[in-house]
């Protein structure tokens, strides 16, 4: 037996890339690209699903239109009257039912709330990323559709009426679904098919005019119109089943517009007349803004997909314009022109045409991807930039108020700590990202595509964190709620020179708030121009409810019953000198007090 050890056989290791490779199966870059491909749709609509309802009963009711339109659809359920809108207990009939009709039926099946008030328009958002995404996907490829989706689910106005209790977006869903079925209907040969469609046509648009009056029909048709016009193919009409659809139309509209009308004379030519052309040619609903407003509109409300107009421009002045291509420029700048004309502006009015516009964006993007990659990959890291700038603008603005516009001085400052470490992730992540557009893991379209939606979703949650904190101090929630302690079933609450639309809905009222105003400005206090401008003295069925000063101080020395009394605090002074007497403070909250008799 020797004495020497045993010889030692060394193995020598692999290196580590030929492990990474082994692990990694020897798939390709080309496989995993496709397979990522298969999963973007999938990511796009969960992406889609989650910040649509992340934290949608969060916020408390902006003030006037959120506590106003939520108010309206409760008080269909208190009335259980399903023709006659009301607002504070006063017939309301300047927008037709059918919006409040879908919220009142959202309180039914899921209770009263914030979340339940917003959950149709919610829907309407997806339901109109889903149209786009299918409508590109059918004319111009999936390449398309999915950044088609992302760029009108991500732009800023978009998102924000999409998370509001708000007419706008479910017109919005109606109209894009009524001209997306006629573009695919006039080029199809397949008989059925085109029946389906042109039925999905004619109930959209009366759906829209349900929701919105003549606008829901006016505005696609000249759409239409003018596409035809310009492409001569008038013969595409013999096609669309036209009495039939009228018929259809007609029986969708017809019904409530009769039977409203039938219960309160006059409205039929009120509504059509005053409510429509008044407000298209008149400035006396206050909305007046100059003719290039709604540029400007389109310029913010399509941040920051507009840092990516110059590239789109420019990529459309080079080339010819096919016949889809026409159809959605005239969809874009028909309603724009439109609304541009009327004398009464605000800025929702022209969310229909953000479809339009993401198709046409996401069109060019892809052209440029195609074209010139790294112009693509640069266009796309403005838009993470923009983003970081925003947020670290309200980031400096948390420690200086000062430089913050007043509107958001509440909202910005209320945000918790926790929540800037939020901000700052979404402020270095894109920033990082951004500078490394000659990465090769972000030059494919589909990489670029995921960082970039969930890019955007993170910044979409802060949004929603930010409007959250906003909405205290532009709600009724908070006074409603100090209200609330204070009330007896006794008690009548009176508004004194001002007014929360969403106050009933917080104090789930069962009648009249009374509301104290000057004779000047009872006829839109309640933005019941029906009710308050064209009859003498507006009603409820508890008696009347809208006094001027004089005749509250009339009510204020007759009235036996406890009174709660809303107001200003630099209304006081005024209040008691009108009424001849000293009052006694119960509370406050920010600018108002809760007063009642001595």
């Amino acid at each position: 037996m020797s004495g020497k050890p045993d010889r030692v056989v060394s193995i020598p290791s692999p290196p580590v890339s030929k492990i990474a490779q082994s692990l990694d199966l020897q798939v390709s870059p080309a496989t995993k690209t496709a397979r990522l491909e298969r999963w973007l749709p999938w990511i796009l609509g969960a992406g889609a699903i989650f910040v649509l309802f992340y934290q949608l009963g969060g916020a408390a009711l902006f003030e006037p239109d959120e506590g106003r339109n939520a108010e309206k659809a409760r008080e269909i359920l208190l009335f259980n009257d399903w023709v006659t809108p009301h607002e504070n207990f006063h017939p309301v009939l300047d927008k037709p039912i059918f919006f409040y009709w879908l919220i009142a039926l959202a309180y039914k099946f899921f209770g009263i709330s914030e979340w339940a008030a917003r959950l149709p328009s919610a829907l309407a958002a997806l339901g109109s990323v889903a149209l786009v995404y299918i409508f590109a996907r059918a004319h111009w490829g999936k390449a398309q559709a999915l950044w088609s989706g992302l760029i009108l689910l991500t732009s800023v106005e978009f998102f924000l009426l999409a998370r509001i209790v708000i007419f706008d977006m479910p017109l919005t869903f109606f109209l894009t679904l009524a001209l997306c079925a006629f573009y695919q209907a006039s080029h199809s040969d397949d008989v059925n098919r085109r029946r389906m469609l042109c039925l999905l046509m004619y109930g959209a648009l009366g759906a829209a005019t349900l929701i919105k009056g003549l606008i829901g029909v006016v505005i696609p048709g000249m759409v239409i119109f003018c596409y035809l016009l310009l492409t001569k193919r008038w013969s595409v009409l013999r096609r669309l089943y036209l009495v039939p659809g009228a018929f259809i139309f007609l029986a969708i509209v017809l019904p409530w517009y009769l039977e409203v009308g039938a219960r309160h004379e006059g409205y039929l030519r009120y509504y059509f007349w005053d409510e429509h052309f008044g407000r298209f040619a008149s400035d006396e609903f206050d909305r007046t803004e100059p003719w290039y407003f709604f540029i400007l509109v389109g310029l913010v409300g399509f941040f920051p997909w507009t840092l990516l107009w110059p590239l789109v421009i420019s990529g459309f002045r080079r080339r010819a314009c096919d016949d889809k291509t026409l159809f959605l420029l005239l969809w874009a700048a028909v309603p724009l022109i439109f609304f541009s004309a009327s004398k009464s502006k605000l800025p929702h009015y022209i969310l229909p045409i953000f479809p339009a516009l993401a198709i046409l964006t996401a069109s060019r993007l892809i052209s440029l991807f195609h074209q010139s990659p790294q112009r693509a990959r640069a266009g796309l890291s403005l838009t993470w930039i923009a983003y970081g700038a925003v947020v670290l603008f309200f980031l400096i603005g948390y420690w200086q108020p000062a430089i913050l516009p007043k509107a958001t001085v509440t909202g910005v400052t209320g945000m918790s700590q926790y929540l800037w470490i939020y901000g700052v992730l979404i402020l270095v992540l894109p920033l990082m990202a951004s500078f490394r557009i000659i990465s090769r893991h972000l030059q494919s379209q589909p990489r670029r595509y995921l960082a970039q939606a969930l890019t955007m979703i993170l910044f979409l949650v802060f949004t929603t964190q930010a409007m959250i904190a906003a909405s205290s101090a532009r709600s009724a929630k908070a006074l409603s709620d100090k209200a609330q302690l204070l009330i007896t079933p006794e008690t009548q609450v009176v508004f004194y020179d001002t007014y929360h639309a969403g106050t009933g809905f917080y104090l789930r009222s069962e009648k009249p708030i009374w509301v104290i105003t000057s004779n000047k400005k009872k006829r839109t206090f309640l933005g019941n121009y029906y009710a308050l401008g064209k009859r003498a003295e507006p009603d409820t069925r508890w008696g009347k409810a809208l006094f001027n000063f004089d005749e509250f101080a009339n009510q204020w020395r007759s009235t036996k019953q406890p009174l709660l009394i809303l107001v200003k605090e630099r209304n006081r002074t005024e209040l008691e000198e009108r009424v001849g007497a000293a009052t006694k403070k119960l509370a406050s909250i920010g600018d108002y007090i809760l007063l009642t008799k001595q």
